[in-house]
This record gives structure tokens, C-alpha cells and sequence, in this order.
């Protein structure tokens, strides 16, 4: 079991990442690929496994069946991404591989297993991420550390992991970032910050899938599973200026902020609002003199085809892997 003791200001500094990286998720399902359990993963791993088949076969799986030998899991692979120096030599079974080598591998693994399936992914995860914000606005922070999965219990002032490896590590008032993936085949998997500092916090990633159905629509297989509704027909829906609300409090912002992205008055925010409220896209809650507005479970679904069109699918696996740097 692995102990995380966290402090009153740790608790005070507890933060949902603000972004999902497709190279750390290349890195988990790499495990998942290996590992083979999950009934929802079965048609994603048989189609990893026939694209190194065939007469056409993809020259890149053969770089993959590296990393396949590789002992240590996504930790020794992170080391490498990150760390690991270009000449670093990387015993699989036995043979020495420079860890340059490992970087090329892990990438041709991400454009050929994640990449085609990250819009979804990343849609499905940015709900997750929605779902867990407002559980800290509604329950509290201490109700949102108890709730990250079975293999995760908060037994204050201890976050406790179980089927991990032993260990204890105190956070010194730097807070914690959390960060749900689809991938991850353990309770839960801590990644230090990328740099020492004022409030670099380490970020524990945990896991969080559907049901075997729906992990298999969003690694390319079935149908979906709920309405999905890209921006002109979102716009034709709830009409052009309330759309773009709902696209900017997904991203999070104040009224006047609001206000501003939308080119409109406090007031007319005020009654944009009412109107997306009355429809259960929004809900609102007070905080002194501040309004808070948060995205519902069907506005969210509603916004579900805005990921694909409005991020890229992939970034360089030197930048993405900087993991520390964006979600912290």
C-alpha cells in the first residue's frame, strides 16, 4: 500500500488536472496491451495486435514489441521518456536498447493505438474531470478523495492505495493534482513534479472507465451510447451566443469573464443563463456576491463532439511528456 499524508494546506491546494496528455496515456495502455484483462479492451488489443500482421503489416509494431520486454511497466518507461539520457542502454531480456530508441517506440505506439481514439478519449475524460470539479464545489475535497476509486481510501489525514507498491511520501503543503485515465491498469500511479518549487505538486493518476460497452465505442467499436452535437448543430439547438457560453463555462470562467468572451452585458450573461438553467444545461450556485455557473451532466453531453474540432489530436512526445508542466 502506498500512503500519501496530506496536510491542511495540501487539502487546501487539491486541483483536478486541466488537461489530458496522449503520451502519459500511450504509456498505460501500452499496460493495458500487455496485461490483457478488461473485457472492454478486447477489440482494441486484438486490432494493436493484427496491425503488426498480414501482408501490410505497420512497420511500426515492430519498434512496439520493444517496449513489450521492457520490465518495470509505464514507471520505467516515464524514466526514460523524461529522464533518460540519450545513450542510456535499456536491458530488455537481456539486449541493450538506447533509450532514443524507446522515445521512437512509445511514440509509434501512441499514433497507433491512442491517437486514433483520443478525441473520444479525450471527451470522455474531460466529463470525468467536470464530474469530479463538482463533487469538490458540492461534497468537499474530502468526500472527492474517497470517491477516486475502489482502490483508493481516504483515511484522514492519509490517502491510502492499495495493489501498489509499498511506500509513504508527505506533500509539505504543495497540494495534489488528480488526474483520471482510461488506461491505467493499477488503483493508481503517482508521478513526481517536473520541477522543485513554490507549489509543484506531484499528481496522482488514477483510473476511471465505463462499462465494457461503452470503453469499447470509445476505442473505435459500437455505437454511442448518448446524443452528440458538434458546434453548428449545438448552435442551432440553444442558438449561437448561449453555445458559446456553455463552450467557456466547460473551460471555467467568472461572470465578467463570461461577459467578455461573449461580447455581451452582466445582464444579458444573467439572462443567457436563465434560459440554459431552465433547459438543465446549467446550474447555478452562490458564493457571497458571486454567481457560480457549472455545466450539467447534459449540457456536458451536449458539448461532447466540441473536443474533437476544438484540440489537436496529438503533440510532439517530447512536449506532451512534460507531464508536471501542464496538469500541475
Amino acid at each position: 500500500m502506498y500512503r500519501i499524508i496530506l496536510s491542511v494546506d495540501d487539502l487546501a491546494r487539491v486541483r483536478i488536472s486541466e488537461s489530458d496528455l496522449l503520451s502519459m496515456e500511450a504509456l498505460f495502455a501500452l499496460e493495458a496491451l500487455r496485461e490483457g484483462r478488461g473485457e472492454g479492451f478486447r477489440a482494441w488489443r486484438q486490432g494493436v495486435c493484427g496491425s503488426g500482421g498480414g501482408r501490410r503489416a505497420d512497420p511500426r509494431m515492430e519498434r512496439v514489441a520493444t517496449l513489450i520486454r521492457i520490465p518495470g511497466g509505464p514507471g520505467k518507461l516515464l524514466e526514460l521518456c523524461t529522464g533518460g539520457g540519450r545513450h542510456t542502454m535499456v536491458p530488455p531480456n537481456g539486449a541493450g536498447v538506447p533509450a532514443v530508441s524507446v522515445r521512437s517506440a512509445v511514440q509509434d505506439f501512441q499514433q497507433v493505438a491512442v491517437a486514433p481514439h483520443w478525441d473520444r478519449i479525450r471527451a470522455y475524460l474531460g466529463e470525468v474531470r467536470d464530474t469530479l470539479r463538482d463533487i469538490m464545489c458540492r461534497d468537499g475535497v474530502e468526500v472527492l478523495l474517497d470517491s477516486l476509486g475502489p482502490g483508493i481510501r481516504w483515511n484522514a489525514p492519509v490517502l491510502e492505495i492499495s495493489g501498489v507498491r509499498s511506500g509513504e511520501r508527505e506533500l509539505d503543503g504543495s497540494g495534489l493534482v488528480l488526474a483520471p485515465s482510461l488506461f491505467l491498469q493499477r488503483a493508481g500511479h503517482v508521478l513526481p513534479p517536473a520541477r522543485q518549487g513554490a507549489h509543484r505538486a506531484p499528481v496522482l493518476v488514477f483510473p476511471d472507465r465505463p462499462g465494457p460497452e461503452e470503453l469499447t465505442r470509445l476505442l473505435g467499436g459500437g455505437r454511442a451510447a448518448g446524443p452528440q452535437c458538434g458546434p453548428d448543430s449545438l448552435a442551432a439547438l440553444v442558438g449561437r451566443t448561449r453555445a458559446a457560453a456553455l463552450r467557456a463555462l466547460r473551460e471555467g470562467c467568472t461572470n465578467a469573464e463570461l461577459a467578455e468572451r461573449l461580447g455581451v452585458s452582466a445582464a444579458a450573461v444573467s439572462q443567457h443563463m436563465a434560459v440554459l438553467r431552465a433547459a438543465g444545461l446549467v446550474s447555478t450556485r452562490r458564493n457571497r456576491s458571486h454567481a457560480i455557473h457549472t455545466v450539467t451532466r447534459l449540457g456536458h453531453l451536449l458539448l461532447r463532439g466540441e473536443a474533437a474540432e476544438r484540440h489537436p489530436v496529438s503533440r510532439p512526445l517530447a512536449t506532451t511528456l512534460r507531464y508536471s508542466a501542464e496538469i500541475a
